[in-house]
């Protein structure tokens, strides 16, 4: 067989460019307004500053907080055994995240929390209720906890930041290489490999919803303000710790991790053993339910919602009952 002609080898070049490219990365861009969500998000102001929430159901609320980088829809697999319990739920783009805000303003993990309950006093939810954090939300969930714990009926926690704690240099150090050029620079290859190597301990077609959202964002509108508040919640993250203030909560807590987590504990800094990170949780909270689950990664919610739903419905059973 012959050699190609020009024009046959410029496509074949083209073509391979394409492919090195990665098939997300040569589709239409996607603007956070068009993210995935559990369902119809409405929007309302908080502080000023729009605010999307999912809201459904009837009975006692569940409040779910999602973690760095993710949105509401990250929820989505363990709604539909939430509200076939009874329960409603209540599930926030955190402000820089989703469909929010992404203002050049306070990220600080307090004004997360109180942002929550000001949510919840928009929504006239007055009352205790569930939390749920992942991740950073875990932290935020713990700040929202230890300042209103009167507004806290039950603490899930998954995969929550804010029990491994960092010194002074080791924060320095995560802040100084936590920059959004370092964010923007991933392309497609490396984003898989991270979100296979490091944020998913079973990989499923959710998971690769996920990648495909994270890739394609990176031409919507408003992703620089989102790298932005991604790296200002890093920051905040550092700036906030809560790991000596944990022994004053009351509330039936309960706190799960992947023991294939590849981002708690720190990797670089701390190792590769959830199972300590979940020892620490233990003497920091005598009370809860602490535990950690084969054959997981840092996503519990995507990678098992069936057991995270159970296990938010059996806190709330240890809780004692909600009065008006």
């Amino acid at each position: 067989m012959g050699r190609p002609t020009r024009p046959l080898l410029w496509l074949a070049l083209a073509l391979l460019a394409g492919c090195a490219q990665g098939k997300y990365t040569r589709m239409a861009p996607l603007e956070f307004r068009d993210l995935s969500a559990p369902g119809l998000m409405s929007t309302v102001p908080i502080g000023g500053q729009p605010t999307a929430v999912y809201q459904a159901g009837l009975g006692d609320p569940i409040v779910l907080l999602h973690g760095l980088g993710e949105h509401a829809g990250y929820w989505t697999p363990v709604l539909p055994a939430l509200l076939a319990s009874e329960h409603s739920v209540i599930v926030p783009d955190l402000l820089g995240h989703g469909r929010s805000a992404k203002p050049q303003g306070d990220y600080s993990l307090p004004t997360q929390a109180q942002r929550v309950v000001a949510l919840l006093d928009h929504l006239k939810i007055t009352g205790p209720v569930t939390l749920v954090g992942h991740s950073m939300g875990g932290q935020i969930a713990l700040h929202l906890a230890l300042a209103w714990p009167e507004r806290v009926r039950a603490l899930v926690l998954v995969a929550p930041a804010g029990i491994e704690t960092f010194t002074a240099g080791e924060a320095r150090w995560l802040k100084q290489v936590s920059t959004t050029q370092a964010f923007k620079a991933r392309d497609e290859a490396q984003l898989r490999a991270h979100y296979r190597k490091n944020v998913f301990g079973r990989w499923s077609p959710e998971a690769e919803h996920h990648l495909e959202e994270r890739v394609r964002v990176t031409g919507a509108a408003d992703f620089d303000p989102y790298l932005y508040a991604v790296f200002k919640s890093i920051h905040a993250m550092l700036d906030a710790p809560v790991a000596d203030r944990l022994n004053t909560l009351r509330m039936p807590t309960a706190v799960v991790f992947g023991a294939d987590d590849k981002l708690i504990p720190n990797p670089i800094l701390h190792g590769d053993d959830p199972e300590s990170v979940a020892d620490k949780a233990r003497r920091l909270l005598p009370w809860a339910h602490v535990a950690v689950w084969p054959g997981l990664g840092h996503m519990l919610q995507i990678e098992d919602p069936a057991a995270v739903a159970t296990l938010i419905l059996s806190t709330i059973q240890r809780a004692p009952v909600a009065t008006p």
